[in-house]
C-alpha cells in the first residue's frame, strides 16, 4: 500500500503541504538553514549542499515538504545502503521548521520516501533514533511500525547537537518493513489508543517508576529475568525535561537503557513498539518488548 492509497482521518490542524523532490539550487540551502535550526548544531554536524547533491545523484532519497507559498520547510535525505544482502536505504534525517511541527509535515516526508523506496523494489529503511528522546522513539516506532534489536553505545561520539549534550549519543537502529502488512495499518490508522491499566493486567513491567522531587522520575532496579514473549519497560515521558533538569537522573536513565536492550537483544527479543498513554491526567510511556519469531 503507497500513500496515494492512504486514507487516514485528516485533522483538524492539517496544513496543505507538498511534497516533491528539491526544485533549485537555493532549495538545497535551505537544507543547511533547516538543519541548524532543527538540530541546533555547529556547521561540522551539518550535511552540507554538495553531499546532499551527490548522494541524491547516486541512489540516494531526498524530498522537500514545501508550503502553499512555496517555502521549503522540511526535508528528508536517505543514503544507499545493503542490509542482509539487499539493498536498503538508511533514513539520515528528517527536519522540519519549527513553525510547522504537529502538522503531520514528517508523515507526510516519511510516506514519500516510502513510496519512492518501494519504486525502487527496495523493502526497508533503516533509521538510527536517539532512546532517551520519548518523541522520537515514539514516531519511529510507534507510528510509523518500526522495529528495532540493535543498540549502539555513543554511536557517534561528541557531537555538537544541543540534544545530544551532557549525554554519550547512544542510538536505536530501527528497521522499517516496508511492505509488511501491519506496517500498513499502521501507517493507514495510526497507533492504536491504549489503556495503561488493561496493558499492565496483561504484560509484565520489568520496572517501576518512582518520583522522589516532583517532576523527575527516576526507576527501581530492571528485571533481567522476563522470559515471556512480550513485557513492558516504562520510561518517563519527560525524559529531555529531565535531562535538562538534572543531567545526574538522565545519565541513570541511559545506563538502565544500556542495561535492558544489550540484555533483552542478545535474547532474541525486540524493541516492537512504543506506547504513550494518559492516566490520571499524566502522560506514561513504554518500550513494548517482544520475542522474534
Amino acid at each position: 500500500m503507497t500513500s496515494s492509497t492512504v486514507r487516514r482521518k485528516k485533522r483538524k490542524d492539517e496544513i496543505r503541504v507538498k511534497i516533491e523532490p528539491l526544485r533549485n539550487p537555493a532549495d538545497y540551502k535551505a537544507c543547511e538553514d533547516i538543519q541548524r535550526e532543527t538540530l541546533l548544531s555547529q556547521d561540522i554536524d551539518i550535511i552540507p549542499v554538495s553531499l546532499l547533491l551527490t548522494v541524491n545523484r547516486i541512489g540516494g532519497i531526498l524530498f522537500g515538504a514545501y508550503s502553499s507559498l512555496g517555502e521549503l520547510i522540511g526535508f528528508i535525505f536517505s543514503i544507499p545502503g545493503i542490509l542482509d544482502g539487499k539493498l536498503t536505504q538508511h533514513s539520515c534525517i528528517l527536519a522540519v521548521r519549527a513553525a510547522y511541527r504537529n502538522f503531520d509535515v514528517g508523515f507526510k516526508l516519511k510516506m514519500a520516501q516510502r513510496d519512492e523506496a518501494l519504486k525502487r523494489k527496495i523493502s526497508r529503511i533503516t533509521c538510527a533514533f536517539d532512546p532517551m528522546q520519548p518523541a522520537h522513539a515514539y514516531f519511529a516506532l510507534g507510528k510509523m511500525g518500526k522495529w528495532a534489536n540493535v543498540y549502539e553505545n555513543n554511536f557517534y561520539g561528541k557531537t555538537t547537537n544541543l540534544m545530544d549534550r551532557g549525554l554519550p549519543t547512544d542510538r536505536m537502529f530501527g528497521v522499517w518493513e516496508l511492505e509488511s502488512s501491519a506496517v500498513a495499518k499502521r501507517v493507514e490508522t495510526g497507533p492504536p489508543r491504549r489503556d495503561f491499566r488493561k496493558e499492565l493486567k496483561h504484560r509484565r513491567v520489568i520496572n517501576r517508576l518512582e518520583e522522589n522531587v516532583p517532576g523527575l522520575l527516576s526507576s527501581n532496579s530492571v528485571r533481567l529475568d522476563c522470559e515471556e514473549e512480550s513485557f513492558i519497560f516504562e520510561v518517563p515521558y519527560n525524559l529531555q525535561e529531565i535531562k535538562n533538569r538534572d543531567l545526574g537522573v538522565a545519565i541513570e536513565w541511559q545506563e538502565k537503557m544500556r542495561q535492558v536492550f544489550h540484555h533483552y537483544f542478545k535474547k532474541n527479543y525486540m524493541a516492537a513498539d512504543f506506547w504513550v498513554s494518559e492516566q490520571d491526567g499524566n502522560l506514561r510511556a513504554c518500550y513494548l518488548l517482544e520475542k522474534r519469531k
